[in-house]
């Protein structure tokens, strides 16, 4: 009861201090920097749901964040659609677009991860050579800054509370359904598929829910991303990116929605700030992957909780 407590006070402290950030009035490139750590939060919370919540491996998250970006652009440059509308329906595309994926719900593991893999590429495949719909390798050009109530998000300062408004209640959502009775249905899909299934839980039909869900989740990370840097390319959503998703998890800590969060924030920000060290960065930045995962199946969520275990004993 004490540690859960504690995770929360953290968790409202972190919010407060991101919400208050643009008050101290931070170099722009920053507020970009960290309104993309809160896009990438938000893609990583959806594969949290696939991975550490129902153990699903995919390699298709990327997909789902290039559908949600490129039909949020297109609804809003070509279609002149509203930003509110266009981040809903690009959610709402990514979603049904999933449903292809509902058959190789019943496959695990490695079998799994490569068949979502294969659906990554088609979907790159269509992005890169549609030049009619996507602009193709040129990309697409001339998206609108996010908007709302008519008014339109010019200053950096605006968009970065968007981005982490949206990433804030996506955790918050998916930390209610954690602690429903879909999330304890799940989590026994995780530990013993077979035993899950013999005490009647509808295993194939909840592992489709959370495709469904991871997806909608990706397509609104994927819309904030279109109207953050107003232009799309194919190759912002490759094979690399679903790898990079999955990175943000695992060292994050699989299971952990705060884990998912501070994975995020090192993917994204570690390689910016080593930037100074030229070709060697990313040889650091791998050494540091490797470190942080000798910490374990816990990653650096895991290693916080232990540091923080002495004060959340109860008093004698």
């Amino acid at each position: 009861m004490e540690s859960a407590r504690l995770k929360r006070s953290l968790t409202g402290i972190v919010l407060l201090a991101l919400a208050a950030l643009p008050l101290f009035e931070p170099h722009q490139f920053v507020l970009h920097m960290l309104s993309l750590v809160a896009i990438s939060a938000t893609a990583a919370l959806g594969l949290q749901l696939l991975l550490g919540f129902s153990g699903q491996l995919s390699i298709g998250q990327a997909a789902f964040y290039g559908i949600g970006a490129y039909a949020s652009g297109l609804l809003s440059a070509k279609l002149g659609m509203p930003f509110i509308v266009a981040f809903f329906a690009a959610g709402v595309i990514a979603a049904v677009v999933s449903l292809v994926m509902v058959p190789i719900t019943r496959l695990t593991g490695a079998a799994l991860a490569v068949a979502t893999l294969g659906f990554s590429i088609l979907v790159y495949l269509v992005l890169k050579n549609e030049e009619w719909l996507t602009g193709g390798s040129f990309g697409l050009m001339g998206i609108p800054r996010a908007s709302l109530f008519g008014y339109v998000l010019a200053k950096p300062a605006y968009a970065y509370l968007l981005c982490v408004a949206v990433a804030a209640a996506v955790y918050l959502s998916l930390l209610r359904l954690q602690r429903s009775r879909f999330g304890r249905a799940i989590n026994a899909i995780r530990q013993n598929e077979d035993a899950a299934r013999a005490c009647g839980v509808k295993v194939t039909l909840l592992k489709s829910q959370c495709f469904v869900i991871a997806a909608f989740v990706a397509g609104l990370a994927g819309s904030l991303y279109a109207h953050q840097v107003r232009y799309l390319a194919p190759t912002d959503f490759t094979f690399w990116k679903s790898v990079e998703i999955l990175i943000m998890v695992v060292i994050g800590g699989m299971g952990s929605l705060f884990g998912a969060v501070l994975g995020a924030a090192v993917v994204v920000l570690v390689p910016e700030v080593l930037r100074e060290v030229g070709d060697y960065r990313m040889l650091i930045f791998g050494a540091i992957l490797m470190v942080v995962m000798l910490f374990g199946e816990g990653g650096i969520a895991g290693f916080l909780e232990q540091c923080l275990r002495p004060f959340s004993k109860p008093r004698a």
